[in-house]
């Protein structure tokens, strides 16, 4: 088995210097001193089960980098570059863009008319894609997409303005397994999760007020948000899975956590 890739940015400019989504408050600035410690407490504990973690460059004046996975999409020697709707973040990509350049991947650009997000919004288990759509990613990427991975994307409505990235609220361990904030998905969307997983573990208030949902798996470990509840990390346990809780508070004031902070290389 191959070694697990991911690609992080540093918290260097990490704040809350305006608000795009629910969780964001002006008011409620960053601890700079916990922030990198925290980040530098997931980076390690990737490392610590085998993964290969690179890095961006952060640049100043885009407090939101440290989202590395909103730059886009890295699979099969392309990179899908994200094409932001909030005007503060359009420039966040173009790190990611030169560092997947430098790698000689294909890119492969949106047109300006269809926003997409990133891993955020564009999840794959082991061989399944979905993708969330509805607040920041438009559902026309879906087929864009499709086109340029030669696999079928299967497109999931997101209506909670809390959930507004899919990786909020939709984390699969595997094909099989899943979990997710039911509360973030149409009835029609609900139906197809629970069409194309066997096994579904459903999160409560407490776990979605810490993104429940916002893992990374490597291997048999999942990592996830410090503060989750006991029967989530339960239910985990019982299909296999070894827990790796980090705490993710100063992230959360932005509205994200571990998958937030990690872009996955396929």
């Amino acid at each position: 088995m191959s070694r697990k890739r991911l690609l992080m940015c540093p918290p260097d400019y990490f704040d809350i210097e305006y608000s795009i989504n629910q969780w964001m408050d002006v008011k409620n600035k960053v601890n700079k001193e916990k922030a990198f410690a925290q980040y530098e407490e997931l980076k390690t504990s990737f490392k610590n089960v085998g993964a290969e973690v690179y890095e961006l460059t952060p640049i100043k004046k885009l407090p939101d980098m440290i989202y590395a996975t909103n730059a886009g999409y890295a699979g099969n020697n392309i990179f899908i570059k994200a094409n932001f709707k909030a005007e503060q973040r359009k420039y966040e990509a173009d790190e990611a863009e030169k560092f997947f350049k430098r790698k000689n991947y294909d890119l492969v650009y949106f047109p300006e008319n269809i926003t997409f997000e990133g891993e955020g919004d564009l999840i794959r288990s082991d061989t399944k894609f979905f993708l969330g759509y509805g607040s920041r990613t438009d559902l026309k990427a879906a087929e864009f997409i499709s086109k340029k991975i030669g696999e079928k994307v299967i497109p999931l409505e997101l209506i909670n303005p809390y959930f507004y990235h899919l990786d909020t609220c939709f984390g699969p361990i595997n094909d099989e397994l899943v979990i997710i904030n039911e509360n973030a998905f149409s009835e029609i969307s609900l139906n197809k999760i629970y069409d194309n997983f066997n096994n579904v573990i459903t999160t409560n208030s407490n776990d979605n007020s810490v993104l429940g949902c916002n893992i990374i798996v490597i291997g048999k470990n999942v990592f996830i948000g410090e503060g989750i509840s006991e029967e989530l990390k339960d239910k985990i346990i019982n299909f296999g899975y070894f827990i790796n809780e980090i705490d993710m508070s100063e992230f959360l004031k932005g509205g994200g956590s571990i998958k937030c902070l990690t872009l996955e290389i396929y």
